[in-house]
């Protein structure tokens, strides 16, 4: 969820996802900016106006993170991307980074045995700044254009941020971004016993997360996923 979030700013976005019993998964994402927002950062971008996600570059981060096998995103559009990320082993990516032995991702959580696995997620300031640091350097540009707390530091709630927003670049575009949910949709390698932040059906999770929620992160957010093993 959290490594795919520069695609999916202010835009109809959604990741689906299987996790295998061998700690292989392979997720697809779709995302298509907001006609407002993909006007505001088309003109960010690096290019110039062009396409506002560098697709190849994505791949090349992803490529780069421990324990993925594959990423083959593609832009649809001047204002979109989708494709499929592989990772071979959830546990190494979100383990330790080979080099230093810091978690790569100190927001998540991950275990996985014979008897079922847990899937934890806190974001909060702290995690959120970190992050913004290991995926994409375009994000935290994007991000602080767009005046995000989770970007500028700065504290404050999704009320006074929209007002903000709306103030420097119009109703529309903040409108935009309080409509925009980011929806995932993950099959676990057994039946889902619990969810928080979400639901759950059979083997799979469902989780459809305000973007405000993301990008403000005046409270703590927490997502958990507990599955076990087929019987």
């Amino acid at each position: 969820m959290l490594a795919v979030l520069p695609c999916c700013l202010s835009c109809a976005a959604r990741l689906e996802g299987e996790v295998y019993s061998n700690g292989r998964a392979e997720f697809t994402l779709k995302s298509t900016l907001m006609p407002g927002t993909g006007r505001l950062l088309a003109g960010l971008a690096a290019n110039g106006g062009g396409t506002v996600f560098d697709a190849d570059m994505l791949n090349r981060n992803f490529a780069a993170m421990p324990g993925v096998e594959s990423a083959a995103l593609r832009n649809s559009g001047r204002d979109g991307i989708e494709g499929v990320i592989v990772v071979a082993n959830m546990a190494r990516f979100f383990d330790r980074a080979p080099k230093s032995g810091a978690k790569q991702f100190s927001a998540v959580t991950w275990e996985q045995s014979a008897t079922g696995g847990t899937l934890k997620i806190d974001f909060n300031m702290d995690t959120g700044q970190e992050f913004l640091l290991s995926v994409s350097p375009d994000l935290k540009d994007y991000l602080s254009a767009l005046m995000a707390p989770v970007a500028t530091g700065e504290v404050t709630d999704r009320d006074a941020y929209l007002e903000l927003v709306a103030s420097v670049y119009g109703a529309s575009v903040a409108d935009e971004i309080l409509k925009t949910r980011f929806s995932l949709n993950i099959g676990f390698p057994g039946p889902v016993e619990s969810v928080s932040g979400g639901t759950g059906k059979g083997s799979h999770a469902e989780f459809a997360i305000p973007l405000t929620d993301l990008l403000v992160l005046d409270r703590p957010l927490h997502y958990e996923v507990r599955w076990t093993p087929w019987r």
